[in-house]
């Protein structure tokens, strides 16, 4: 089970959007491999499938559900301007919830961060911790993971007609 303390100080590549890295960076690989849609998709259609990433990218934000749910800190701009950040304990909370809304939304956009910060369409770290929205973190990001990989859902059901 992840905790909110996995993601402080997290270093996610700006380049990488692949979730396999990803899962490395929090310890979760093992686990998202084993689930029962992650295992039967590999075994159908190979470990390298653009199904079976779909599926890894689901199984981890359904892990991240509870944290992304969560009340987090209110947005503070002087945060991202302070020389030194990790010297209180907001501070060290403040980083670990950043680098959590990070890491879901490169795995529900499939981007990398570097593309996240140049797309206009997605929601920024910002945006998803004001929860400005209708629906829950979770839920918005599943949604934009949905619209993602749309195409790739499509194209499975269709062959498995």
């Amino acid at each position: 089970m992840l905790k909110l303390e996995d993601f402080f100080g997290l270093a996610i590549d700006e380049d990488r959007s692949d979730v396999l890295p990803m899962m490395a960076l929090t310890h979760i690989k093992e686990e998202i491999e084993e689930t029962n849609v992650v295992k039967t998709l590999s075994k159908q259609n190979g470990r390298d499938a653009a199904i079976v990433s779909v599926a890894r990218r689901q199984q981890i934000l359904k892990l991240l559900k509870p944290l992304l749910n969560e009340t987090l800190l209110d947005y503070e701009a002087n945060y991202y301007v302070k020389e030194v950040n990790t010297s209180s304990d907001f501070d060290r909370r403040y980083d670990a919830e950043e680098h959590l809304l990070e890491y879901a939304l490169i795995v529900s956009s499939t981007k990398s961060k570097k593309l996240l910060a140049n797309e206009p369409g997605i929601l920024n770290c910002k945006q998803l911790r004001e929860a400005a929205f209708l629906e829950s973190r979770y839920d918005r990001c599943w949604e934009i993971l949905s619209q993602e990989t749309h195409h790739i859902v499509s194209a499975f059901r269709k062959s498995k007609k």
